[in-house]
């Protein structure tokens, strides 16, 4: 490991001088100041206070990496980690900054553990050299992986899935997807769930929320003589805008219309009408993402884990049976 010392050295300045400039102490120019730092960043030099911490294995902080995206999924999600932490004795720093810079300020500060959400993405050379230097216990949730880090993924096309299924058994045979047609693990799952149940599946029925008339080819499918007798929506965010342009159509859920939203957060259920949900349990996601980071080494050499956290259907007051009307 670097000490002052080494950087005493390759700086040509006694190590008084290395302790004084990296702890911003006066008695040093700035120029002196700034050339030690540059050494000492190039070195990877880890202060002596995170080298104590780590060695006395003492981990108490848990930075996480939180998406830049207004949802109340991430409030949920990231409020339940944190309550789930503070039970356990830990701090939680929480940070929507690029992940490049995140991961920087918490080599910097020498969290102990890393919490990243990050579904699909591919990380850049900055992140990975950043990562390299992270010491502690990194996890990835939503979906992407990477070595020497644990993760958590999510069985969206199981949720689709059951949703589909769940509708057909109460007698929806007409079902439409409302949602981004590009995010192919659920997609997929309503698609396998119209197969399984050999549904009546139209690609109308499909309206795709990146589409630019979006608005007006949902009102299209939904003013039409055929029109769904339910929907899957993809999100709680995507729920807001098909929840907007059901009104302006005066269709009543669930009379005439069930609904099915993924993303089981608690605040669906405080709609006028309490809305059926597909999605992971928030709180089994937070209680298991602080039981892999914390977990004591095992004795069956498996270092780093990969799980997946299955979906539930949460039946409320939107999806009724369907009796043609």
């Amino acid at each position: 490991m670097v000490t002052i010392k080494d950087i005493a050295k390759a700086a040509g300045v006694t190590y008084v001088t290395v302790s004084r400039a990296l702890n911003d102490e006066p008695g040093v120019s700035e120029q002196t100041r700034q050339a030690i730092k540059a050494i000492a960043e190039q070195m990877d030099y880890v202060p002596s206070l995170a080298a104590k911490k780590l060695a006395q294995r003492q981990p108490d902080t848990i930075g996480m990496i939180w998406p830049r995206i207004k949802g109340l999924f991430f409030y949920d999600l990231g409020f339940e980690i944190q309550q789930e932490a503070s039970r356990r004795g830990l701090q939680v720093i929480m940070s929507m900054v690029s992940a490049e810079e995140a991961l920087r300020t918490f080599n910097r500060y020498f969290v102990d553990y890393i919490v990243y959400w990050r579904p699909v993405w591919n990380p850049t050379l900055e992140f990975l050299q950043e990562k390299e230097k992270f010491r502690g216990e990194m996890l990835l949730l939503g979906g992407w992986k990477t070595d020497k880090a644990h993760s958590i993924t999510i069985d969206r096309t199981g949720a689709f899935l059951d949703a589909v299924r769940h509708l057909a058994e109460l007698g929806h045979n007409s079902i439409a997807f409302i949602g981004q047609q590009s995010d192919l693990e659920k997609y997929n799952g309503y698609m396998q769930g119209m197969a399984e149940g050999k549904l009546d599946y139209r690609q109308e029925l499909v309206v795709d929320t990146f589409d630019p008339d979006f608005e007006a080819k949902f009102k299209q499918m939904m003013s039409a003589s055929d029109r769904p007798s339910a929907l899957v929506v993809d999100s709680q965010g995507t729920l807001f805008r098909t929840n907007r342009l059901l009104r302006q159509l005066d269709i009543r859920v669930p009379e005439q219309l069930s609904l099915v939203v993924y993303d089981d957060i608690p605040e669906l259920e405080f709609f006028d009408v309490p809305l059926t949900t597909i999605g992971p349990s928030i709180g089994q996601m937070a209680k298991r993402t602080l039981d892999i980071l914390t977990r004591k080494p095992t004795d069956d050499g498996e270092r780093w884990l990969d799980e997946e956290i299955r979906c539930q259907l949460t039946v409320r007051s939107s999806t009724i049976p369907w009796e043609g009307k």
